[in-house]
C-alpha cells in the first residue's frame, strides 16, 4: 500500500471518529433532556399523588400543625399594660377584722389600708309600679297626668327592657329561644310571640327616626350601595343597603333592579356612589344624575381570579395593582392614570371572558375608576356597604330570613336603627332610650 493511500485512510478514519462523537454528544444531550422531562414528570406525579391523598381524606382529619406554638406574653420592649381603675364607683366596703383568720386571736391597731376594687354586675328583674295622680285642669278644661316615659304606651315591658331584648334579637343576633331562656334565668317568663310584638311596637315607635335617616342618606354626597337575597316565607327578596360613615340604611324589596335605589334616594345629581358594578346601578347613574365610583377590590378580586384559568389575565392583575397603588398613593395624575388603563385595553385577547372583562372596566367605566382621586370623600372600595350587610347576613343564617313581609320590614328598620347608632358614641342602649325619650 502506497503512502498517500494509508495517509488517506487515517483522514476517513478521523472524519468517521469524529462524526461518531457528534454523534454521542447528541445522543447524550438527548438522553440528558429526556432524564430531565423525566424528573418533571415525577414531581408532577408525586403532587397529584398529594391532591389525590388529600381529597381521599374525610372532611374531619385535620393534618398536625407542625409549626412551634407562640410564647405568650408580652414581646421585648413592649410598653406593659395595666388594667385602669374605674372612675365612677358606685360602692365602698370597708373589711375592718378584729381576729386574725390564721389563729383567731385578737389583733392590734391598724398597720396600713390598701384598696382594691372589682367590678361587678347586679342582674335582676325589677316590677316598679307607678301611682298615677290624675287632676283637672281648668284652662284645658279635661282631666291630665303626668306621662311615663320609661314605658311605651300599655307596654307590659320598660323601655330599656324592650331595647335590650331588640339589642338581644337584632344587634347581637341571638336566637329567640335563647333569649327566651337568659331572661327566664333572670325570673322573666316572656314568649316567642312577645319577642316579636316588642320588636313591632318599637319599630313604629321609631318610625320618624327612620325617615330622617332615609332623609340624611338622599342627602349624604357619598355614600356606598350593596344589597343580598333575603327570603319572606321562602320566597326570595333583597335586602339592599345604604350606607356612609353616618347613617346605615336598610330596605327589604322583592326586587334587584335600579327601581329599588331610585325609589329610596331620588334625585342626586352630583353626588356619589361606590358600587360593584351591578347593571342596576348603571341605570341608576343614568336616571338619577349621579357619578359612580367602582369598586377596586371587586376589580381586583375578578381580575385575580381570571388570571387563575386565563394566562393572559396575569398581565391585566398585575397591571391593575400596579395603578391602583399609584392612585392610592396620590402622587399621578388622574390623566396618567387613565392612560395605564388604555394600555391594557389596547392589547388583544382571545376567548369571552377576558376581553369582557377589559371591555366593563376600561371602556364602560373607564370614567368610573379613578373619582376617588379628585374627591378624598369618596373610597375606591365598598367594603363600607359589605361590612354593613354581615350582620344581616347572620341573621338571616340564623332565622332563614322572614316570615312575613311585616317582619322583613320590621327588621330592616330596627336594623338601621340599631347599625346607625352603633356609629355613634356612648351606650347603645342609652342612646336609643334617648331617642324615643327626647325626639328632636
Amino acid at each position: 500500500m502506497g503512502l498517500k493511500k494509508a495517509l488517506k485512510l487515517i483522514e476517513a478514519q478521523r472524519e468517521s471518529i469524529t462524526s461518531y462523537k457528534k454523534i454521542v454528544e447528541n445522543q447524550e444531550k438527548i438522553i440528558n433532556t429526556q432524564n430531565e422531562i423525566i424528573k418533571k414528570l415525577e414531581k408532577e406525579i408525586e403532587e397529584i399523588k398529594k391532591v389525590i391523598k388529600e381529597k381521599s381524606k374525610p372532611a374531619f382529619v385535620k393534618e398536625d400543625i407542625k409549626e412551634e406554638p407562640k410564647i405568650s406574653g408580652q414581646k421585648e420592649g413592649h410598653v406593659g399594660y395595666s388594667r385602669h381603675v374605674p372612675e365612677r364607683i358606685d360602692y365602698v366596703k370597708e373589711h375592718n377584722p378584729d381576729k386574725c383568720p390564721n389563729c383567731n386571736r385578737d389583733l392590734s391597731g391598724i398597720q396600713e389600708i390598701r384598696e382594691r376594687v372589682i367590678t361587678d354586675m347586679e342582674v335582676k328583674i325589677v316590677n316598679i309600679k307607678h301611682i298615677i295622680y290624675r287632676k283637672y285642669c281648668s284652662h284645658c278644661g279635661k282631666i291630665v297626668e303626668e306621662p311615663i316615659n320609661e314605658a311605651l304606651p300599655n307596654a307590659r315591658f320598660s323601655l330599656k327592657l324592650m331595647l335590650l331584648i331588640m339589642f338581644m334579637k337584632l344587634g347581637i343576633r341571638i336566637p329567640s329561644n335563647k333569649i327566651i331562656e337568659f331572661l327566664g334565668i333572670l325570673g322573666l317568663e316572656i314568649s316567642d310571640g312577645e319577642i316579636y310584638n316588642i320588636l313591632t311596637r318599637l319599630k313604629d315607635a321609631f318610625g320618624d327616626y327612620y325617615e330622617t335617616l332615609v332623609k340624611k342618606i338622599q342627602e349624604a354626597s357619598t355614600k356606598h350601595i350593596d344589597e343580598t337575597g333575603w327570603r319572606i316565607n321562602g320566597k326570595n327578596n333583597w335586602l339592599w343597603i345604604f350606607i356612609n360613615k353616618e347613617v346605615a340604611l336598610y330596605v327589604v324589596e322583592k326586587q334587584r333592579s335600579s327601581d329599588v335605589p331610585k325609589k329610596v334616594l331620588g334625585n342626586q345629581e352630583g353626588k356619589f356612589i361606590t358600587t360593584d358594578r351591578l347593571s342596576a346601578y348603571n341605570v341608576l347613574v343614568e336616571d338619577t344624575g349621579c357619578l359612580q365610583q367602582v369598586c377596586w377590590t371587586h376589580l381586583l378580586r375578578n381580575s385575580k381570579d381570571l388570571a387563575k384559568h386565563y394566562p393572559e389575565a396575569r398581565y391585566i392583575h398585575k397591571r391593575m395593582k400596579f395603578i391602583f397603588k399609584k392612585a392610592k398613593e396620590g402622587k399621578t395624575s388622574k390623566e396618567k392614570l387613565l392612560d395605564w388603563t388604555d394600555l391594557i385595553a389596547e392589547r388583544r385577547y382571545h376567548g369571552t371572558e377576558v376581553p369582557k372583562f377589559v371591555k366593563s372596566i376600561c371602556r364602560n367605566h373607564r370614567e368610573d375608576l379613578f373619582r376617588f382621586v379628585d374627591n378624598p370623600e369618596i373610597n375606591p372600595s365598598n367594603n363600607l356597604a359589605e361590612q354593613g350587610l354581615r350582620p344581616a347576613v347572620v341573621i338571616r343564617k340564623v332565622s332563614g330570613g322572614s316570615r312575613s313581609k311585616n317582619g322583613a320590614e320590621t327588621t330592616a328598620k330596627l336594623l338601621s336603627v340599631i347599625q346607625t347608632i352603633k356609629m355613634q358614641e356612648g351606650n347603645i342602649i342609652d342612646n336609643m332610650t334617648n331617642l324615643l325619650q327626647n325626639p328632636k
